[in-house]
Order: C-alpha cells, then structure tokens, then sequence
C-alpha cells in the first residue's frame, strides 16, 4: 500500500462531498488522478476500496443532519503529541472532516503512532501509517491487492 492511495481517497471523497454522488463521473476523476500522476494500481486500490466501503460515501453524502462540521472531540496527551506532529493530526482530523476516517479509526491510529515510539510522525509517516492500519492493508496485501512500501515505519 503506498500513501498515494490516501490522496486518491482524499480527492475522491471531497469530490464526492462537494458534488452530490448520482452527479460523479468515476471515470472522469479516474482519469483526472492519472494526469496528476497516480499510477494504475494506485488508482484501482483506491476505488476498490471505496466501492467496498459504500457507508462511508453514504454518511459523506448525507453529512451531518444540522450542517454543522463534525467538533474537534480529541486532543494528545503528552506522550501522544511527542509520537505524532501538530502537521499529522491536523491532516488526521482533516481525513475525519472528508469522511474517510471515523472517530474509532482516528484512534486506533493515534494509539498506533504512539506504540511505535517513534518521534513526531510528519504527514508523510502519517499516511502510510493511516494506510497500515485504517486500510488494513496486512489482510488486504495477503490478498493481493495493496502492496506497501515503508519508510520508518514497521508492518
């Protein structure tokens, strides 16, 4: 699994929140993403995620019932805020603000960032790190469909 497919999902969803979902052409944004230079696999990972994970394109589609964005419910305790940068939780809250992470995800990611005892996680760690553990990757690459690429971080 590489981070790209972090950012596929990213663009996709803020498409999808920005337009309503019968009024997206999958196909154009597919196409979009290979001009910018996403690979092939890259991008058929991406969507077959998001065809596999429908409750999130639909809550994402009926947002919240008051239009109100989702509240800010966390903040890092000492030791968390030394695993993970101010630059990575913001990206972190930004993915629960597009839909792709719940608050339970968020937290098993926060959790994670701060087993590993590594210091301050950028964006970059970050999303390969949201990629191992939101997207599962482990059972997803044993099935062959992600094939993940660390930097720092072990699997």
């Amino acid at each position: 699994m590489t981070k790209h497919i972090i950012e596929i999902l990213s663009y996709v969803m803020k498409e999808i929140r920005e337009n309503s979902f019968d009024e997206i052409d999958m196909q154009f944004i597919m196409d979009i993403l290979a001009e910018q230079g996403f690979s092939d696999d890259d991008i058929s990972s991406a969507m077959y995620w998001i065809m596999n994970h429908g409750e999130n394109i639909d809550r994402l589609v009926q947002g919240s019932p008051d239009g109100f964005p989702k509240p800010v419910w966390r903040l890092l305790n000492e030791r968390e805020s030394d695993a993970i940068s101010p630059s990575a939780f913001s990206y972190l809250f930004h993915l629960r603000q597009l839909g792709l992470l719940n608050d339970d995800a968020m937290e098993k990611v926060i959790e994670r960032a701060t087993t590993l005892q590594l210091s301050q996680l950028d964006v970059e760690e970050m999303q390969d790190l949201i990629a191992a553990v939101v997207l599962d990757f482990e059972s997803s690459a044993s099935d062959g469909y992600f094939q993940f690429m660390t930097t720092r971080l072990p699997h």
